[in-house]
């Protein structure tokens, strides 16, 4: 019996501090439009206590998931440049909730928020999430949206190939 799946690699989540659980999961999921998912209580461990104040909240983004930790040893540092992307069916929606509660993060000198960037023809945007993690908001056609919505839309210089995060994932309905 092999213990392959012959999938290959594939991301199945990834894992975020998250300083107020619950002030995380409502931002994900009001903002962003994730969903919570029933997600499991710890319980003491050689390794890992529950009991220290450690809380965990599982959300959906499509077919992967968000994990929000708490983690009562370890203080939230802000990066400049270390983000996750997650694609979103109605950028404009996004954008308008974003702006009502100021939470557009600046990536860069140049980038003063809010901004909506064009990226090879992908718009993308950058929030701060309550804890201060940046997070990149994407949509595959900048093109296709309704450039009144926002205060500015910035072309990204880029050189080499065109390359998209589009060009290996489906988000047709």
């Amino acid at each position: 019996m092999s213990s392959q799946t012959g999938s290959g690699p594939q991301l199945t989540h990834v894992s975020v501090i998250a300083e107020d659980v619950a002030e995380s999961t409502e931002f994900y999921e009001s903002v962003i439009g994730c969903e919570p998912i029933p997600t499991p209580t710890f319980g003491n461990q050689e390794d890992f206590h529950a009991d220290e104040g450690i809380e965990f909240q599982i959300v959906r983004i499509g077919d992967l998931q968000l994990h929000l930790w708490n983690d009562p040893d370890r203080e939230p540092e802000r990066t400049m440049f270390a983000h996750f992307g997650i694609h979103v069916d109605d950028f404009e929606a996004v954008y308008r909730r974003a702006a009502e509660r100021g939470v557009f993060a600046t990536v860069g000198e140049e980038s003063g928020p809010p901004q909506v960037f064009d990226f090879n023809g992908t718009a993308q945007m950058y929030l701060r999430d309550p804890t201060g993690n940046l997070v990149e908001v994407d949509y595959p056609d900048v093109d296709a949206l309704d450039h009144s919505v926002f205060d500015d839309v910035v072309r990204r210089e880029t050189t080499g190939p065109e390359t998209s995060i589009y060009d290996d994932i489906d988000v047709s309905p």
